[in-house]
């Protein structure tokens, strides 16, 4: 039976993913109302704060069984590798009264969990990429069915990584094994169509922007933020004011062109005119390149030197002090620019398309007015944000960056704003507030 619903499930998907040109041509007439949806929500959650988890979760702690195990039994799945962070730092708060049995890396077995598949040591992006790894996603999919029927845990919690974890879901659902998803997918920016299957799938998900709530309780999905990991990252390991003085001591330029080869190859050309330029107008300005991924050094390094671009200083380790200690940052859209932001100084944030594919996609199917986190969590523009697919576009970021660089009521705005951004996301605690979730559904006698 098992080898059978495999074989549904492959066959199903593959045709969802044929059908997808289908599904996009079929958004495009709707196109304008989930535009004009999705500034309503973002307009409304720019002016009220988020519920509180109990209140926001209530349906979903209705589906919580009667009667536990006496050790209850949590299974918890992440894949790739900041997912597998999350997931062990949830494992490591819990009750030791939980028995938890996992999907990720070696970091979640040391934290306690029985480890059945290293799935985040094989991380898979995108549709070739899934194609290659079908074997292995294959046979992970064949051994979660199995601890569906032979260990059915009481709660089951899927860290990001939706493709695959979707699907996880909708099988477990099909058993009545409550479902909760930790960092919601971003469906809200592209093709909300998906919401549909979505809330089929999972019993409730978690957000880390507080404004996603709203998106996912429009479809009647149990949503509650629980507060953007990076201010735990933060708090746990704030920059160090020595270093952050020193780089402070001369105006830096800090460039954040992203963290996979395509990006830097796409960005960082740009990133460096716009670096030139500023130095040629004020020469005091420094530029650094710092980079936390040791893997990426070489490329790096490799593009400074075929650009000629000496006057760059490439560092690796933590960036932190970097962002706190910059005058002005040009960051890649994603993570690394939300986490630029939070430092408070003002920020750029840029994506240079790649192909006509990408660049229909941002016309047409984006629903969102902006993609930098910043500018959605305050409901405007907070920070400069450019995406675009000619080279020409630099020209605009370079306008952005000369007006920030200079002293003047639009660094001041962008400051502000930055500063408002921060208190809404709340204080850090995000993992605490998951572990009070996950342990008040398993054990709640104790969280009573």
């Amino acid at each position: 039976m098992i080898a059978l619903e495999v074989a549904v499930t492959l066959l199903r998907e593959l045709l969802r993913a044929l059908l997808t040109p289908l599904r996009l041509l079929g958004y495009l007439p709707w196109r304008h109302y989930w535009r004009r949806v999705a500034r309503e929500v973002l307009d409304a959650a720019a002016h009220t704060a988020p519920e509180a988890a109990e209140t926001a979760l209530r349906d979903f702690f209705a589906k919580r069984r009667s009667s536990c195990a006496e050790r209850p039994h949590l299974f918890v799945s992440a894949g790739e590798a900041s997912g597998e962070a999350h997931a062990t730092r949830l494992v490591q708060s819990l009750p030791r009264s939980v028995r938890c049995t996992a999907f990720g890396g070696h970091q979640l077995e040391q934290a306690g969990a029985t480890l059945r598949h290293a799935l985040s040591e094989h991380a898979v992006m995108g549709f070739t990429g899934v194609l290659r790894q079908l074997p292995l996603l294959l046979r992970a999919f064949t051994s979660y069915l199995r601890l569906l029927r032979d260990d059915p845990p009481d709660l089951v919690v899927l860290v990001d990584y939706p493709g695959l974890h979707v699907v996880m879901a909708k099988a477990a659902k099909r058993r009545k094994v409550p479902v909760l998803h930790y960092v919601a997918p971003q469906y809200w920016a592209w093709g909300p169509w998906r919401m549909r299957r979505y809330r089929r799938a999972v019993d409730a998900t978690l957000t880390i922007l507080p404004f996603e709530t709203a998106f996912f309780r429009r479809f009647r999905i149990p949503a509650a933020y629980i507060g953007h990991p990076l201010l735990d990252e933060l708090e746990a390991h704030p920059p160090d004011a020595a270093a952050v003085a020193s780089v402070r001591r001369q105006p830096t330029l800090v460039l954040l062109p992203g963290s996979r080869r395509a990006e830097i190859e796409k960005n960082l050309p740009g990133m460096l005119r716009i670096a030139r330029q500023l130095r040629a107008g004020d020469p005091s300005c420094r530029v650094v390149l710092p980079h936390k991924d040791r893997r990426r050094t070489d490329l790096l390094r490799t593009m400074l030197g075929q650009a000629d671009a000496e006057f760059v200083e490439h560092h690796e380790g933590p960036l932190a002090p970097w962002l706190a200690g910059a005058h002005l940052i040009l960051a890649k859209s994603g993570t690394g620019s939300l986490e630029a932001c939070l430092h408070g100084n003002p920020t750029i944030v840029v994506y240079q398309l790649r192909g006509l594919v990408s660049t229909l996609g941002y016309h047409n199917i984006l629903s969102v007015p902006w993609i930098a986190a910043a500018n959605l969590v305050a409901g405007r523009a907070v920070v400069p944000e450019f995406c675009f697919h000619h080279a020409g576009g630099w020209d605009d970021v370079l306008a952005a960056a000369r007006s920030l660089w200079q002293a003047g009521p639009e660094r001041e705005a962008t400051r502000s704003g930055l500063a408002e951004v921060r208190q809404r996301l709340g204080a850090a605690g995000a993992t605490a507030r998951v572990a009070a979730i996950v342990g008040a559904f398993l054990v709640p006698e104790a969280h009573a």
